[in-house]
């Protein structure tokens, strides 16, 4: 591969960017590196790409390496420097939390496979900064879950579930994951996964034959588990999310692939065929590809084209067709959605409901001008075209919680929001009345966080640390 074909047709700041974001670079790419590097006059310009793309990290530490950084201004160094150390020291306590976790789960006999961007800190990048991480995923065997509970249990992590009143439990016919398991001081966030996708989605993954393919590492010193190459490759795709696809959820898939060698690409194609991934798929190889060009990535995309809904097919022409919107595109907008759900499924209150009801529903129908942009790969629309973008965004963003939840599941959890603010002022109208539970007994949030010995300010540094 040549340097000149990675990120074609971009700026020097934006292949700067996306060069600074390979995890093992030729040296002609280094050469190119550091020609971008002396051609940059707007640095500045660099942060802000590197911010959107949530790779500030990865920009300075390889400017560093290539002794470059001091081309960059004092200011702009400083800018640089509160993001990527911020990151630093919240990843050295969220490692040093998975550490102990895993020693303990080796101890008690626990196959605990590592997944994506803890185990690329390791395997691939060899720096736990590298990116923000917002939590230690993990994939167990189903029938070790109560195990791993017991083990949450003995280091003091409570159960996001608890913050609703509900026990963790396993429902694997529904789910593929616990709830997130997180420690008293927020350090470590854990995402307990018997599965790699809803098994509500119309997709079938081969659980048997990964469980037959993984390996024994080394996890910072710690032995651990992990997946297959073509395994991991697989999850990337499957799971990158439809909109949060800036360089740093990209950059995975292209460094995977350019670490591993040996990847068996005809073995990851009948992987695709068997679990029908292929539209997941195709979305995920066509970004990276067309960012950073992998020959297997575009043989495999002409192998799965023909299985690909037309939709996909399109949506995806869309997104590649400008690769200055494309480095400019990673949305974050429906975490935004996640985390009004979650508050409003926190608390008993209904002055509480309605404003979390409020900000949910104001986040699907309304969605910001900026945000409806990015989700139609817009640069520099016409009024006519920022005006469809925004009346799109509600379809595009429906689509794309259908996908990752189920046909049915995301309707029905709309739903169920309407009944329970209006059972939740049902409630207020009857203890008013003299019936049922008093107002001042239903719990709010700081009423759940108190019963975890938290206060609501710590429930809200969990959740601002998700992404």
């Amino acid at each position: 591969m040549t340097g000149t074909e990675i990120a074609a047709g971009a700026t020097a700041s934006e292949r700067l960017l996306v060069h600074a974001a390979l995890a093992d670079p030729s040296p002609d790419e280094q050469s190119q590196l550091a020609e971008l590097a002396h051609e940059i006059t707007n640095w500045a310009e660099v942060f802000e790409l590197a911010k959107v793309n949530a790779t500030v990290p990865l920009v300075q530490r390889r400017l560093e390496s290539e002794d470059l950084y001091e081309l960059v201004p004092e200011l702009v160094r400083r800018h640089f420097a509160s993001v990527t150390d911020h990151i630093a020291a919240v990843n050295d306590r969220r490692l040093a939390g998975a550490l102990e976790l895993l020693r303990r789960f080796d101890e008690r006999g626990v196959r605990c496979v590592v997944l994506k961007g803890m185990l690329f800190s390791t395997e691939i990048y060899h720096d736990p900064r590298y990116k923000r991480m917002n939590d230690l995923d993990i994939l167990v065997e189903l029938d070790q879950v109560d195990t791993v509970i017991e083990i949450y249990r003995e280091l003091g992590l409570f159960a996001t579930s608890e913050l609703l009143g509900k026990a963790p439990k396993v429902r694997a016919e529904r789910s593929h994951h616990l709830p997130s398991f997180v420690s008293r001081d927020g350090a470590l966030v854990v995402g307990t996964h018997w599965g790699l996708i809803t098994p509500l989605a119309p997709y079938t993954i081969d659980y048997a034959a990964i469980w037959k393919r993984v390996r024994r590492i080394d996890f910072y010193g710690v032995p651990a588990w992990a997946m297959s190459h073509e395994d991991n490759l697989h999850h990337l795709g499957i799971h990158l999310p439809y909109y949060k696809t800036g360089v740093r959820e990209l950059a995975d898939i292209w460094n995977l692939a350019r670490y591993a060698t040996d990847v068996d690409y005809d073995l990851l194609a009948g992987e695709i065929a068997k679990a029908g991934s292929e539209n997941l798929m195709y979305h995920a190889l066509s970004l990276a590809d067309r960012i950073v060009p992998i020959p297997e990535f575009a043989a495999l995309i002409g192998w799965i084209a023909p299985k690909t809904n037309r939709f996909t097919r399109y949506d995806t022409a869309r997104k590649t067709a400008d690769i200055h919107a494309l480095l400019r595109s990673r949305s974050t907008h429906t975490s935004r959605i996640e985390k009004a759900y979650t508050e409003f499924n926190m608390t008993a209150v209904a002055t509480e409901k309605r404003a979390s009801f409020a900000r949910l529903w104001s986040d699907l129908l309304l969605v910001p001008g900026a945000e409806a942009r990015k989700m139609s790969s817009l640069r520099d629309p016409s009024a006519l075209s920022d005006l469809g973008a925004r009346i799109s965004a509600p379809y595009r963003l429906t689509r794309v919680f259908q996908r990752d939840l189920g046909r049915w599941l995301f309707p029905a959890a709309l739903a169920k929001t309407v009944f329970d603010l209006g059972a939740a002022y049902g409630s207020e109208l009857a203890s008013r009345a003299g019936l049922g539970t008093s107002v001042a007994e239903r719990p709010g949030i700081d009423e759940y966080a108190a019963q975890l010995g938290l206060t609501r300010d710590d429930l809200q540094a969990v959740l601002d640390s998700q992404e």
